[in-house]
């Protein structure tokens, strides 16, 4: 294993390489995460495959331009950071905005992806696809509160300890905390000055993320993706029939596209709680697709 910077197309892109023989499996973060993420599911791969782990940008420990936060943009980079690594093709899979980036990389840059895994990208936030049932009007005002809750300053900390224990206070009571998810936060520390510490996504990158992630048709995507594609989810989730109608339309526009319910997942966090089920099925999803993998 080794930790890199790679110049992707003219930003630094903070990479941790697992170089195991076979083919390369490339992860990419939910939005406000970081490539430690994926550390609980490294034993479930690495003995098969070579595992890529990589930040976005704005993200973790990748350069911070904070000038477009478009998912083609962002799969732009990784096109260039494939090219960088001589690496050719790549399965890829992605938790939320990971996925919508995987989405576009593999619509936009079908000669590069040799399969794509998505823990997201499952509906549109308007419009067909979606699961909006309100008028036009109302879904305005909600994208622009939406965008509003994040032009407030940073929440700073004066050091990586207090920071880490913020973030475990919020999350225990929300989620849950474990050794993974303080690695994870303890990775995501950034200093933004001389004693000052906060969050690696920070709020102007997500207000120009989201700018662009409200108005997305992910239908435009899916139609022109030609390889294998796998999209994860919650049996609760398939149980809505808003949900239901939204992500099995999409994947049907896939030339081959299918679902995987996955009982109790619990998205995107799930990767750092228990990812056992989840990794069985992209094992067996690969297994499928390439007969030399066993």
């Amino acid at each position: 294993m080794k930790d890199i910077k790679v110049n992707a197309g003219g930003i630094a892109l903070q990479v941790r390489d697992y170089e195991s023989p076979g083919q390369t499996i490339l992860f990419l973060h939910f939005g406000g995460g970081n490539l430690m993420m994926w550390q609980p599911i490294i034993k479930f791969f690495d003995d098969q495959f070579r595992v890529i782990l990589v930040d976005l940008r704005d993200h973790g420990k990748s350069e911070k331009p904070q000038t477009d936060g478009h998912i083609d943009t962002m799969a732009n980079d990784i096109a260039e950071l494939i090219n960088e690594m001589n690496l050719k093709k790549v399965h890829v899979v992605g938790s939320s905005l990971g996925a919508e980036v995987g989405l576009s990389l593999a619509a936009n840059h079908p000669e590069k992806v040799l399969s794509l895994v998505c823990d997201g990208a499952t509906s549109n936030e308007y419009g067909e696809f979606s699961c909006w049932q309100d008028s036009l009007e109302e879904f305005s005002k909600y994208k622009n509160n939406k965008i509003n809750s994040v032009c407030n300053p940073d929440q700073v900390y004066a050091s990586p300890k207090e920071f880490v224990e913020a973030m475990k206070v919020n999350f225990s009571q929300n989620y849950f905390w474990n050794d993974w998810v303080e690695t994870f936060f303890t990775y995501d520390a950034y200093e933004v000055s001389p004693g000052v510490f906060t969050r690696s996504w920070q709020n102007k990158a997500k207000k120009l993320y989201m700018e662009t992630y409200f108005n997305s048709q992910f239908q435009n995507y899916y139609r022109r993706v030609t390889c294998p594609v796998m999209v994860l989810t919650s049996d609760e989730e398939y149980m809505n029939e808003l949900s239901r109608n939204a992500m099995c339309g999409l994947i049907k526009l896939a030339k081959k596209g299918r679902l995987s319910v996955v009982p109790g997942w619990f998205h995107p966090y799930g990767w750092m709680e228990d990812p056992t089920l989840v990794c069985e099925r992209i094992l067996d999803f690969y297994k499928e697709i390439t007969p030399d993998i066993k």
